[in-house]
């Protein structure tokens, strides 16, 4: 992003931009991605004496949608009340289509607006600049409506740009050390899966062949029923832990375990939300082209719902092939409620299934939050 060069000479007299710099300190010493967002978007706010800003940061694998919405200056009730966050439509996809800052004097004059729901406050000067993050766009940051009611000026803007160059480094810095951390987890998965296959179900093996060849000799004794119950438990623990290290080995590369890993690791990696992957079933000789795609769909869904909606901390992921292709998203959230607001992307989840034969439900989870689950038949 190039620093607007317009107003430079004001800029350098400009009394905030010492505030900048000490904006940047304050967010480059956070290591969570949530707070380095909210502090982002308050010091945005209050840098171009606005009454409100917000970051809204674009869903990796469809750029014309908001995965995550970050607001400053409206409280927590007012949005509740204004409901779903933005899509990624109006000036806010103007700002992500055009990588360039966007200006608007009047909002609901532009022909870029796409219109604010009920509830929102009433908004009418509009600044938004891209955080571009290598050569992709993170999100982006705006502002509106400054306190003494003027338009913003080229000084505002070159504060943003700033703010938001700073922070595009920032934000790099932190998904890098995600991706470290994650390939780190990555590496000690796969360790711990060679040390299960070559120690643990070998010993295991071993032992269960001892006990087979002592069976003959305990023929009508008491201890005979004993060696036998001995022997089938080794086996399903054998069993189990196969399951396991299948689990934890990493997956081929384009395979739908490995599809859905990375879809699952980069929606949640920009959420901040940590996930646990559990799958069952031979996901990657079963499924066709057609059941990933829509896996993938459906996953990508609910995930996305799942950090919209209900401010999870955490997911856990099932996904379940047999006769049937089961998909379960759980969340430690808000909870769906006793009159939950269905919006488009639930109404289309159950279309999906009812259209396969299948059935879709949303429900309380027993340990809080949520339990969403998809499931179809695969034949």
């Amino acid at each position: 992003m190039r620093t607007n060069l317009v107003e430079v000479d004001r800029l350098v007299d400009e009394p905030r931009l010492k505030d900048i710099f000490a904006a940047l300190v304050d967010v480059v010493s956070k290591l969570d991605m949530d707070e380095t967002l909210a502090l982002l978007a308050e010091h945005a706010r209050t840098l171009t004496r606005a009454r409100y800003a917000a970051i809204g940061v674009v869903d990796p694998g469809q750029p014309d949608q908001l995965l995550d919405f970050v607001t400053s200056g409206i409280s927590s009730e007012e949005r509740k009340h204004i409901g779903d966050l933005p899509s990624g439509g109006g000036l806010l996809g103007a700002v992500i289509d055009s990588h360039a800052p966007v200006i608007s004097d009047s909002i609901a004059k532009d022909p870029r607006a796409a219109g604010f729901p009920p509830n929102h406050p009433f908004m009418q000067h509009f600044l938004g600049v891209p955080i571009i993050t290598g050569e992709k766009v993170f999100g982006n940051i705006y502002v509106t409506d400054r306190l003494d009611n003027e338009p913003f000026d080229q000084i505002d803007l070159a504060i943003l740009e700033t703010l938001a160059t700073g922070a595009a480094a920032v934000i790099g810095n932190l998904l890098l050390r995600q991706a470290l951390a994650l390939a780190q987890i990555e590496d000690d998965r796969a360790r711990i899966a060679r040390d299960l296959h070559d120690d643990i179900v070998q010993r295991l093996f071993a032992v269960g062949l001892q006990l087979q060849a002592a069976l003959p000799s305990l023929q009508g004794t008491d201890g005979f029923l004993f060696v036998r119950q001995a022997i089938d438990d080794l086996d399903t623990a054998i069993g189990e832990i196969r399951t396991t290290i299948f689990q934890l080995e990493p997956a081929q590369e384009g395979s739908s375990r490995s599809e859905v890993l990375d879809l699952v690791s980069r929606l949640c990696t920009i959420a901040d939300l940590k996930y646990h992957v559990v799958f069952t079933g031979p996901i990657d000789t079963v499924l066709t082209n057609t059941k990933q795609t829509l896996l993938l769909t459906v996953l990508r869904e609910l995930i996305t719902n799942a950090i919209k909606h209900a401010h999870a901390h955490e997911l856990r992921i099932e996904i379940e092939v047999a006769a049937m292709l089961s998909i379960v998203v759980i969340d430690d959230g808000v909870g769906i409620g006793n009159h939950p607001r269905l919006g488009h992307g639930i109404a289309n989840l159950e279309a999906k299934a009812t259209a396969r034969g299948g059935t879709f439900a949303i429900e309380a989870s027993p340990l809080g939050g949520s339990r969403a689950t998809f499931t179809i038949p695969l034949h």
